[in-house]
């Protein structure tokens, strides 16, 4: 599209500044242990050479990968540092593009190095250590400041992933650090591209027990050799030191996740929690919970009754200074009696439980999921739009752009596991981390007439987004009051996923695919990015929606729980 939009008169006008997402930029090793001062200034992350060094020496790879969990920034004689420039995130690994496609395309209508540029970071951090370490968000507000004065207009920052949550937080930052109206001097518009507004649902299992959808539903001989090699014990420390996943964790509580509105279709209705049934077949008020929250979590019997006396090792070793102290190791350790756990719980166990490292783990602190607005907010709150404003920049855009149409991780189910808590992976340097969960995911739970897979709800979404976290937010945006004071004008476009196998790229979805990364690439988000940055024919990208996302922003807002608004007015 960039091509032909140049031969139709669009040139460059607003510089760009790119901000990449979850685990797609590049981590180069600038410090470390002996078994890694070979790569010295290479690819840790993003690269070939990082799959060599994990299957070679999986422990140095993951020494090097984890953060101290108690400060959640460098351990001790290790850097890793976010690689730079647009190299950091156009491809991951070998052919495997992300930012390049669209690189390419701006570049056919005259962007240049002096025009855009890619703010890259380390993604493993939460976001208040990215400022106190690396200054990103002071460079990022600079940057900005610096093209403004430079070139004479505002700039469009461009986000994916999670980089839509980095940009929410920024925005809550720089109001802080230079004032209410440096967004209105500064930004023409934030391009959220499957934006994370309100976290996903997988943080949850990564965090509680070490799993993603793709590692439980493996071939079980396959899974075997995972688990052998790098098991979820492993899994589950090192993510838990990753702060950033913290800050992926589902937003808004129960008035958002709770309604369920997005489980089911418009004919149909939740019953036994997870469950879908055609509105006109007979339901009781037990079977549809009436009053409860939708589940975000469901065991297949309470975990309490079956592994009542399990008391996991949060000491981290006799003489840590950040030991949980012993008499607050049992009450800590000990999950909710329910047999299912609603958005709320889900997330305060996991805040508390540490990934048993305890509630003095550093991603543990960092973030705060209490919604409600008003009042002066701490940092903690910075990434969750539900509790706080956009800022007061009444000639700014806001465009939500992401794929639909794709079956994405909703909620789980678990089941107990006890025998296994405490198992080691054999490995004598992993002696100072907590042991396995005694818990896991239930990949016998299935029911495709329920989207229920491997024990996973599916909902609609992008593959990795669902629908609620991708557009929930940007149509509550729209309706001005407290979470929008100035009425900043939001656009949505959604792009229904159309899988289309091509010979030049094999592996991805084709020039329409909708899912999280392979957007980027989408034909027509590349032609209304252009349109945008280069304000031709910009009018012309108005709101479209294919999937059935009015409807249920209306069942949510609708709903006792309250949506958005209601969120806003309670803790949780």
């Amino acid at each position: 599209p960039g091509y032909r939009l140049k031969n139709l008169g669009a040139k460059a006008k607003y510089p760009i500044v790119m901000v990449p997402g979850f685990v797609t930029s590049g981590l180069e090793l600038w410090e470390g242990e002996e078994c890694a001062r070979k790569h010295f200034r290479q690819r840790f992350w993003g690269s070939m050479s990082m799959a060599k060094t994990f299957f070679t020496d999986r422990e140095c790879w993951r020494r090097h990968l984890s953060l101290d969990p108690y400060t959640g920034s460098d351990p001790p004689s290790v850097r890793l540092r976010s690689a730079q420039g647009f190299e950091a995130a156009d491809y991951f690994m070998a052919t495997y593009w992300v930012w390049s496609k669209l690189i390419e395309n701006l570049a056919d209508i005259g962007y240049d190095g002096s025009t855009m540029t890619m703010m890259s970071y380390d993604w493993r951090l939460g976001y208040s250590v990215l400022e106190t370490r690396d200054a990103y968000f002071t460079k990022l507000r600079f940057t900005i400041e610096a093209y403004v004065k430079s070139k004479g207009e505002k700039v469009v920052i461009m986000s994916h992933s999670m980089g839509g949550t980095v940009v929410v937080y920024f925005l809550n930052w720089v109001e802080n650090d230079a004032g209410k109206d440096w967004a209105e001097n500064h930004i023409h518009s934030f391009v959220n591209i499957a934006g994370t507004l309100l976290g996903v649902p997988k943080a949850v299992p990564a965090l509680l027990s070490g799993e993603l959808k793709d590692t439980a539903a493996m071939l079980s001989q396959l899974g075997e050799l995972l688990e052998r090699y790098f098991g979820k014990r492993l899994r589950k420390n090192l993510w838990n030191t990753w702060g950033s996943l913290f800050g992926l964790l589902p937003k808004g509580g129960d008035a958002i996740w709770g309604v369920g509105a997005d489980l089911c279709g418009a004919d149909e209705v939740l019953v036994n929690g997870l469950e879908c049934t055609p509105r006109r077949t007979e339901v009781t008020e037990e079977s549809l919970g009436v009053g409860a929250p939708v589940p975000m979590v469901m065991w297949n019997e309470s975990l309490s009754n079956k592994c009542s006396s399990w008391s996991q090792d949060t000491s981290n070793g006799a003489n840590h200074v950040h030991s949980v102290p012993e008499s607050e190791r049992e009450s800590l350790n000990q999950p909710p009696a329910s047999a299912t756990w609603s958005a709320v719980e889900t997330i305060d166990y996991i805040q508390n439980y540490g990934g048993g490292f305890g509630p003095t783990l550093s991603s543990s602190k960092t973030f705060s999921f209490d919604n409600k607005m008003g009042g002066r907010k701490g940092e903690e709150h910075y990434h969750n739009p539900i509790a706080t404003p956009l800022p007061k920049a009444p000639s700014m855009k806001i465009y939500c752009m992401y794929g639909t149409g794709i079956a994405t991780e909703r909620a789980y189910y678990y089941k107990s596991s006890c025998e296994e808590a405490g198992t080691s992976d054999n490995i004598s340097q992993c002696a100072e981390s907590p042991s396995d969960p005694p818990f896991s995911i239930d990949t016998s739970a299935r029911d495709e007439s329920a989207n229920i897979t491997y024990g996973v709800k599916f909902s609609d979404g992008d593959g990795s987004v669902p629908l609620v976290s991708l557009g929930y937010m940007c149509e509550a945006w729209k309706k001005g009051g407290k979470h929008n004071p100035s009425n900043i004008k939001v656009v949505t476009r959604e792009h229904r996923h159309i899988e289309e196998f091509t010979l030049n790229d094999p592996g991805r979805g084709g020039p329409y695919s909708g899912e999280h990364v392979d957007i980027l690439g989408h034909m027509d988000l590349m032609e209304d990015v252009l349109k945008i940055v280069t304000d031709f024919e910009a009018d012309s990208v108005e709101d479209h929606i294919v999937s059935d996302l009015e409807r249920i922003v209306r069942d949510i807002d609708s709903h006792p729980l309250g949506g958005a608004v209601g969120a806003a007015k309670r803790s949780f």
